[in-house]
C-alpha cells in the first residue's frame, strides 16, 4: 500500500556551518512506499541588527521491491543588514538496486554550491555495493564502499595567489549507516562517511551524523541532530573541522 506523508517544521540552528558531503541516509523506509517532504524553517531579528535566515528542504522518496530512488535539495540564505553571510543550495539524487536481500547497489549525483566554503560549483557522482551486516526490525546496520568523481570550482578572490582554483578528483565513498529503535516513540541514528582522495590518502574529508528523533503524540515529534565535519586539506582561509546541532519541532500527517 502507497504510503504519502508530507509534513512541515519550524528548526533552530545552533551554530551552523556548511557540507560538502550531503547525508543521504536520513531519507529512508524498509517498506515499499512513497514519501513526500517539505522542511521550511525562517529566523529573523529587528533592531540593533537585522537579519533573516530561510532553509528550504525539499524531498521525494520512492522505495520499491527492487529499485529505490531519492531526489532531495536544500536552500539556505542568511543575510544580515542587507549583505549575503551565507548563500548555499545542493540538489542529490541518488538509486539503489536490490541484488540480494543484504546486498544492493548505489549510483548517485550531486552538484551543489556553497559561498561559507568557497565552492561555485561541486559536482561529484559515483557507484559502489552496499551490505546488511545487521538486518532487524529494531536493529540494522549497513556498509558500503565504492568510488566518485568529484569536480570543484572554487571563489578565487579569497585563494592565495598559487592555489588551485579547479580540482578534478577521483575519491572513496566509503559509508556506513547505524539505526536503532528504542522503542514505539524514540529513534536514534549516525551515519558516518569517509571520502578518501585515491591519488593521496592524507587528502580526505569525514562527516559524522548523529540524529534523534521523539514523538510526542501521533503528529508531533521532537528531532535533534549533531553534525561533524573534518576535511584534511582545506582552503587557506577554511577551517579543517565545523559542526552543526539542529533541533526542532515537526508536525506530520500521512493517509
Amino acid at each position: 500500500m502507497k504510503k504519502i506523508v508530507l509534513f512541515f517544521s519550524l528548526f533552530l540552528t545552533i551554530n551552523a556551518s556548511a557540507q560538502t558531503i550531503i547525508n543521504a541516509e536520513k531519507l529512508g523506509s524498509p517498506k515499499d512506499s512513497l514519501l513526500l517532504a517539505v522542511e521550511v524553517s525562517y529566523s529573523g531579528t529587528r533592531g540593533n541588527a537585522v537579519t533573516d535566515q530561510i532553509d528550504f528542504a525539499p524531498s521525494f522518496l520512492l522505495i520499491g521491491k527492487k529499485n529505490d530512488f531519492k531526489l532531495f535539495a536544500g536552500y539556505s540564505v542568511l543575510s544580515a543588514d542587507e549583505e549575503s553571510l551565507l548563500n548555499s543550495g545542493f540538489i542529490h539524487f541518488r538509486h539503489n538496486y536490490k541484488i540480494f536481500k543484504r546486498l544492493k547497489t548505489f549510483g548517485f549525483y550531486q552538484i551543489q554550491f556553497n559561498e561559507v566554503l568557497l565552492l561555485k560549483k561541486r559536482e561529484a557522482y559515483g557507484a559502489g555495493l552496499r551490505y546488511s551486516l545487521i538486518n532487524k526490525d529494531s536493529l540494522s546496520f549497513d556498509m558500503g564502499i565504492g568510488i566518485m568523481q568529484e569536480n570543484e570550482f572554487l571563489d578565487k578572490t579569497s585563494l592565495l595567489a598559487n592555489e588551485t582554483v579547479n580540482t578534478y578528483f577521483i575519491r572513496g565513498a566509503i559509508v556506513s549507516s547505524f539505526e536503532w529503535v528504542i522503542n514505539e516513540s524514540v529513534k536514534i541514528n549516525n551515519v558516518l562517511y569517509f571520502q578518501p582522495n585515491i591519488s593521496s590518502f592524507k587528502d580526505y574529508r569525514v562527516l559524522n551524523d548523529f540524529s534523534l528523533i521523539a514523538k510526542l503524540s501521533d503528529e508531533i515529534y521532537f528531532t535533534t541532530s549533531l553534525t561533524l565535519r573534518y576535511d584534511s586539506r582545506p582552503p587557506s582561509s577554511l577551517k579543517a573541522f565545523d559542526s552543526v546541532l539542529d533541533v526542532g519541532i515537526g508536525y506530520a500527517f500521512s493517509k
